[in-house]
């Protein structure tokens, strides 16, 4: 049982690229999609197929971050209860829970640039200074003569949990307005909705994301001032 903690660990670092898969299958890949038609157009019913071919995906993609989320909750309580702390192990879970949110905020941000939205410059920038400011920490912590670097931070871990809860909340809201399109367009073929909430979720998930950018740069900049914070 004391591989337990390390087991679930790696099972988050495995689930980080299928997470991003299936929602790139679902909001990316699709592309334009069939042409909206008319109700009396035997077109139509391969049109709401082809929305619950993306629904399928943007679902499976919110219930398996769901599940590496969990795995970041349970690996921490693992280790305690087996008392099954290893330098492996405080090594690669940092390194997971950045894949976990660095890899589908990548195609979050692809899919808002693909669909025109309007800000996505925004998300674009705040995903580039989450992505690198991860990507130096790790480097950092790898090449760091101990192996492991600094401890990690609780205004880091605070910084974790935020962006965990930005792209599971981004996930679960795509896949929610994607099964409310699919039962749209069974009685309107070939039409679209935009759910009532929509255009609310949307800035307040943009203002939280440039602010957990801003966070994740200060807490790089804390770990960089000698005897400071920490990745």
């Amino acid at each position: 049982m004391k591989h337990l903690p390390n087991a679930l660990t790696l099972l988050r670092l495995v689930l980080a690229p299928v997470v991003a898969l299936f929602f790139w299958m679902g909001a990316v890949a699709p592309g334009d999609g069939p042409q909206a038609f008319s109700p009396d157009d035997p077109r139509a019913l391969a049109f709401t197929q082809y929305l619950k071919a993306i629904a399928f995906n943007l679902t499976l993609a919110a219930v398996l971050f769901v599940v590496a989320a969990l795995t970041d909750l349970f690996d921490g309580m693992a280790a305690r209860a087996f008392n099954a702390h290893s330098k492996f192990g405080r090594l690669i879970d940092p390194i997971a829970d950045k894949a976990i949110v660095g890899l589908p905020l990548i195609v979050i941000a692809i899919a808002m640039w693909r669909s025109g939205y309007p800000l996505w410059p925004v998300v674009a920038i705040a995903t580039a200074v989450i992505v690198l400011r991860d990507v130096s920490m790790t480097l950092i912590r790898l090449t760091s003569p101990d192996g492991e670097g600094a401890r990690v931070s609780s205004l880091a871990k605070i910084k974790t949990t935020l962006e965990l809860i930005l792209v599971g909340s981004l996930l679960g809201v795509s896949a929610i307005g994607a099964h409310l399109q699919v039962q749209f367009s069974i009685d309107n073929p070939g039409y679209f909705m935009i759910p009532f909430y929509a255009q609310a979720f949307e800035w307040v998930w943009v203002i939280t994301l440039a602010i957990t950018a801003a966070l994740s740069a200060w807490t790089a900049f804390q770990y960089l001032r000698p005897g400071k914070a920490a990745p």
